[in-house]
């Protein structure tokens, strides 16, 4: 794709543009459908754009100003930036980086001092912040206890399959990789995966053999799908052990569960 692209940004506009705004959205977070997004650009103070290249809409980005309370009856008007994506096919040609900044004068030009997002800091689009001048001012914990397991791996699994239905970059990763994951989960059993056409399915017998076999506790995988541990440093600590599979198999296991497709 040539950089000298033709490239332009402008507000989005309600009752034309949420199918493919729409699109967008389920790519990088998850199914989001044009009905859902109307209901969120008629909310007051909230503003969408959208970057379009030689026609395509192929970015979005939107800001809610918003009051945040200081304390003490004081309150500070901020931008909030959310929505931050860019279709896969797009990627890694600095078009976010240009909507960000266009995004920022436009919080500066309405007198609004400040802006914040929020982002998991492992994400590739954390770059993209701080090169715009954010800097990370905190990050927050989150305490979980497994009650249901059966009921908590089979939403994991629906979740994952919805999601990889709406993302060309993690239907593209998973092409071909077809395997069957067996998990050994400390005081919850074995549990057992088959993945074909990028699609999961969870299997009620443990196959033999397995293509994968790890050890590891369900607790473990938590931290890592929520970017509380670096899936690296669960293995070189032994907090997953990697019975069976290749190298290959392990950086796709990584991408899987935490649900970022492209570094």
């Amino acid at each position: 794709m040539k950089r000298n692209m033709r490239c332009v940004m402008r507000e989005a506009r309600k009752g034309k543009d949420e199918t493919q705004i729409a699109r967008i959205l389920s790519e990088c977070f998850g199914p989001v459908t044009p009905r859902q997004l109307s209901r969120w650009l008629d909310k007051p103070g909230v503003k969408d754009f959208v970057c379009e290249v030689e026609g395509k809409t192929v970015s979005h980005i939107d800001i809610e100003f918003k009051d945040l309370h200081l304390g003490e009856g004081v309150y500070l008007k901020t931008g909030g930036i959310g929505g931050v994506c860019t279709c896969s096919d797009y990627r890694r040609r600095g078009l976010m980086t240009d909507m960000m900044q266009q995004t920022l004068e436009y919080i500066k030009k309405a007198n609004v001092s400040n802006s914040a997002l929020y982002t998991g800091l492992r994400l590739p689009a954390h770059r993209i912040y701080q090169r715009s001048g954010f800097c990370d001012v905190q990050t927050w914990p989150f305490y979980v206890k497994i009650l249901n397991f059966t009921y908590v791996f089979r939403r994991w699994l629906r979740d994952i399959n919805r999601a990889i239905k709406v993302s060309n970059i993690a239907q593209r990763t998973l092409h071909d990789w077809n395997r069957i994951i067996v998990l050994e989960l400390k005081d919850l059993g074995v549990q057992s995966i088959r993945l074909n056409s990028g699609h999961f399915r969870r299997l009620a017998k443990s196959p033999r053999p397995a293509d994968i076999v790890i050890a590891t506790s369900w607790e473990t995988l938590l931290r890592i799908m929520w970017g509380e541990l670096k899936f690296e440093d669960a293995i070189a600590t032994g907090k997953i052990q990697m019975k069976k599979g290749s190298a290959y198999d392990s950086r796709m296991l990584k991408k899987i569960l935490t649900s970022i497709w492209d570094e």
